[in-house]
């Protein structure tokens, strides 16, 4: 790092002229190191402010819990060091921060009174200090420039930081030198000097070290389950990658083409995330496609890495037909076979997807198979009923907001659906319901790919699949003027349109099995005289409704059929009152019964409450003496 402190100290109030000339838009004056201008210019780019605060948004206990978890490694070998310090700190006033490699801070340690100090400039664990959020400081700078810095009083480019000083180092890979962490010591101006940055270089040293030596052991059992693994896996490529996506070794069937390094580190941030199993696929050279299974191989409860069998690859001709399945798109009728083949070709694509059906026939079920059919599995589904939110609040619940844009709003802002969904899919439902400025906002998403927070003007690069539903016709509200034509014309690069159930009536069937088999039950043997009434009825309500009314017989032990609407329109709109001759059929049980519901409904094999219906429906009234 080699601070040139006494000119450091010396320079303040010159550096602090030069930041006052930066923000005029002049040059700055002499005494502000390169480094420290380089960031300044790139905190500048970002569109940050020099009055605003830093941090950003803090991560959740859950999604900081996560990032360890993610980082143990790091972790673990940066604790002890970091107490020894801390231990010699003692007194100092001082803070020590651990970041990971995105200049997230992971932990901070010091005094109870230096802990509040830290609080109030942000510097609190899940705080962001990458400088497009936080400006020049020592921990997003070190991360930018890829060495250790020094950001002392007035080099910082936030103006609230100007009475704090700062060192950070990064912490390398051992094998890769990539940046896996940062560490960070800062205080208040006088409280940070040359001694400061001899401590983190040398820290920075030991938790390198102790990486080392953590990878090595990580390594060793790799290969360990790699030999063991070996005898069983002939009819395959089997290789060994580290959690890092580096490939360590192969063995079997020479791999054609190995994937690129991406390939393997997206996949391994998918089964570290998860710790399971984890399948993906990859294109060889002569447009065939392989299968990887990345089964993970854990050590002390976190995963180090996976053993991963490549299996032969598929012809380019079986992967042209794709197959899109996931619990609830069950049938077979071809209107609805046809939207679901549509719907596997485009979910290995980036093209942004419209589905169009009514109420209940699955739109969000498809949307959510899409996404676990796409490459961005991984990544997060995010869905919002746009219909179901005041239209006022729908910009601020989509695009997010900055703190203070408006009455009520969380003085620290709030991130939009758009931002959370990055690297994901975002699930827009009842999309014309859009109120026309959000109509706005989306078509920017979707035009430039960024997002503008309400009450800020610095755009936020997104990568966000839209998959949009509608049971509605946007292409005559667009003509009515009633929905943007040129956003219509955006989102429905692919259209797939779901039929109802009306029009699939040979998969009720099957559906009905299916609600009972999703609840644990087993389906009942149904009647003729059911199936047909079953099949019969126009199910307004669609695949929903006829979940529902499954669910309804499952608990009261009775026969989907009978719990139908009394008078379930036909499709000529008439008033179906069953199947021929039951009436007569009630009235010749309710005259042996001698006028005892009870005992004329065990004879008609229904419930007492199914046949009181049919009484009202075919306005029996009962008596002794039924005619």
């Amino acid at each position: 790092m080699q601070a040139p402190w006494e000119a450091i100290h010396r320079n303040v109030e010159l550096v602090r002229t030069g930041w006052n000339s930066f923000h005029r838009g002049l040059t700055p004056v002499a005494g502000v190191r390169p480094a420290v201008l380089r960031s300044w210019e790139r905190s500048l780019g970002a569109g940050l402010a020099p009055g605003q605060a830093c941090g950003g948004s803090v991560w959740s206990g859950a999604r900081l819990a996560e990032a360890r978890t993610l980082g143990a490694d790091l972790v673990a070998a940066a604790m002890p060091v970091m107490d020894d310090l801390q231990r010699l700190l003692t007194g100092s006033g001082q803070v020590l921060t651990l970041c990971d490699g995105a200049a997230r801070v992971l932990m901070v340690s010091g005094e109870p009174g230096a802990l509040r100090d830290a609080e109030g400039i942000g510097l609190v664990p899940g705080s962001d200090w990458h400088e497009r959020c936080s400006g020049t400081n020592a921990m997003g700078t070190a991360l930018a420039e890829g060495a250790g810095v020094t950001v002392y009083a007035t080099e910082h480019y936030v103006e609230h930081l100007h009475h704090w000083s700062c060192v950070a180092a990064p912490i390398r890979h051992p094998v890769s030198r990539e940046i896996q962490g940062i560490l960070d010591l800062s205080g208040r101006i006088m409280t940070v000097n040359a001694h400061t940055e001899m401590a983190v270089t040398g820290a920075v040293r030991a938790i390198e070290a102790r990486l080392a030596f953590l990878e090595a052991t990580h390594r060793h059992a790799l290969m360990e389950a790699f030999a063991d693994r070996l005898s069983e896996a002939r009819q395959a490529v089997l290789c060994v990658v580290d959690r890092f996506g580096f490939l360590l070794r192969t063995a079997g069937r020479e791999l054609p083409q190995a994937p690129d390094r991406d390939f393997w580190r997206r996949a391994m941030a998918q089964v570290c995330r998860t710790g399971s199993e984890h399948r993906a696929e990859f294109e060889q050279p002569d447009g065939r496609r392989a299968m990887a299974l990345f089964r993970p191989v854990e050590q002390n409860g976190c995963v180090i890495g996976a053993l991963v069998e490549v299996c032969r690859p598929v012809s380019s001709a079986a992967a042209a037909a794709p197959v899109l399945t996931a619990e609830g798109l069950v049938g077979s009728n071809a209107s609805w076979r046809s939207a679901l083949e549509r719907a596997a070709k485009v979910a290995r694509l980036e093209s942004t997807v419209l589905i169009t059906g009514e109420t209940g026939t699955g739109k969000e079920v498809l949307a959510r198979a899409i996404h676990r059919a796409s490459p961005r599995a991984a990544g997060p589904f995010v869905a919002i009923n746009c219909g179901a939110i005041a239209p006022h609040l729908v910009s601020s619940e989509l695009f997010g907001y900055v703190g203070g844009a408006f009455t009520g709003a969380n003085p620290k802002g709030a991130t939009g659906k758009v931002e959370a969904a990055q690297g994901g899919t975002l699930f827009l439902d009842e999309v014309g319901e859009l109120p026309p400025e959000a109509q706005v906002s989306l078509l920017r998403v979707l035009q430039e790919r960024e997002v503008v927070r309400i009450g800020s003007h610095r755009p936020t690069p997104v990568n966000v699949r839209i998959v949009a539903a509608t049971n509605r016709d946007l292409s005559e509200l667009a003509g009515k003027g009633a929905f943007r034509q040129d956003l219509f014309f955006r989102l429905s690069v692919v259209p797939l349109r779901l039929p109802p159930l009306r029009e699939r009536r040979e998969d009720i069937l099957p559906l009905v099995e299916f609600g009972f088999r999703r609840l644990g039950a087993e389906a009942p043997a149904l009647s003729l005289a059911s199936c047909e009434r079953l099949t019969a009825y126009e199910w307004p309500g669609n695949v929903r409704e006829l979940l529902n009314l499954v669910e309804q017989a499952a608990a009261l032990d009775e026969d989907p059929a009978d719990l139908l609407p009394l008078a379930p329109l036909s499709a000529t709109g008439s008033a179906g009152l069953g199947d021929a001759g039951e009436e007569e059929r009630i009235r010749r049980a309710l005259h042996s019964a001698g006028g005892n519901a009870a005992a004329a409904a065990r004879m008609l094999g229904m419930s007492r409450s199914t046949l009181y219906r049919k009484l009202e429906l075919y306005e029996i009234r009962l008596g002794r003496q039924i005619r």
